[in-house]
């Protein structure tokens, strides 16, 4: 018969074991230093839709995104996604060499169709944040589904990407992505919101995007990407309250990944736009990062 632990020890294995299942770093910063020897640096690309005869800012040709995958592959770049991260970060779990992440806003059709089947072709990964509440709307409405100009990812499509393992799925909210006069702009507060019921309309609002993926397609994001990249002070609180474990949000820069948490949350991205070629657009990007690293070293 195992015997018990005296009183004060009982206590602490309790207060433990709560923090090991409440916070996702406490095993981490409990039992293993959160010093690595160098700093990762990490260009992550910012897209939206993937379609011919593009419309708008945030669209490019599938051909232009063929020529990224054909030019980091060429160029002995490795696509990675949030989870390796946090396994770098939480276990000191590898990274490739030349890393880079390649992410998807709004969770269109589009990328289902056009981008999804060039990822496995080239043996690629990317992040895929969906607007849940539009998933759900076009899982309920097979009429409306499958048209790559206006449709968005449903739940079967979303299970498939991310069975094939070239496709991650992260949050992108429920229902904050509107900027239309008198909606509320992602997740930033609304003029005369008290604080409590900024809380509350955020909580519940990530809490249904949950649940909704968990139970309709078997995932459960762990990082939060800001709609519009619209954030406030507040939001940080809470979504780390919640349990993300990173954010993603659309400022232009390198990100420098070393073994603490906090280098998670509010991650930058670079916007891709067509019109430029791969070559021009990746070069100025590794520049930027290279410029990054050679300051990183003088400082040391």
């Amino acid at each position: 018969m195992r015997q018990a632990l005296p009183v004060p020890q009982r206590v602490m294995a309790v207060v433990l074991s709560v923090l090991f299942v409440f916070c996702p770093f406490a095993a981490h910063a409990a039992g293993e230093s959160d010093t690595a020897a160098d700093p990762v640096l990490l260009p992550i690309i910012m897209y939206h839709e993937v379609k011919p005869n593009k419309s708008g800012k945030d669209a490019i040709q599938p051909w232009e995104f063929e020529a990224d995958l054909n030019w980091l592959a060429d160029n002995g770049y490795t696509t990675i996604v949030m989870a390796d991260l946090i396994a770098y970060v939480r276990d000191g779990t590898p990274l490739p060499e030349k890393p880079i992440m390649l992410t998807f806003d709004d969770g269109y059709y589009n990328n289902y169709f056009y981008a999804y089947p060039l990822l496995k072709k080239y043996g690629m990964r990317a992040v895929i944040s969906p607007v849940v509440s539009w998933s759900q709307q076009y899982s309920d409405s097979p009429q409306e589904q499958d048209h790559p100009v206006y449709s968005h990812i449903t739940w079967a499509q979303i299970r498939e990407m991310v069975e094939s393992g070239a496709v991650e799925i992260q949050s992108h909210s429920y229902d904050m992505h509107y900027c239309e006069s008198g909606k509320r702009k992602g997740t930033l507060k609304r003029a005369g919101e008290t604080a409590e019921q900024y809380r509350l309309a955020l909580q519940q609002d990530l809490t249904t995007a949950q649940q909704l993926l968990t139970q309709k397609a078997g995932v459960t994001p762990t990082v939060f990407t800001y709609p519009y990249g619209a954030i406030c002070d507040e939001a940080k609180v809470i979504i780390r309250e919640m349990g993300f474990r990173g954010t993603l949000t659309c400022e232009s820069r390198i990100n420098r990944i070393t073994r603490q948490p906090d280098c998670l949350y509010g991650l930058g991205r670079y916007l891709r736009p067509s019109g430029t070629d791969s070559r021009t657009y990746f070069n100025k990007i590794f520049t930027a990062a290279q410029a990054a690293q050679n300051k990183e070293t003088k400082n040391r």
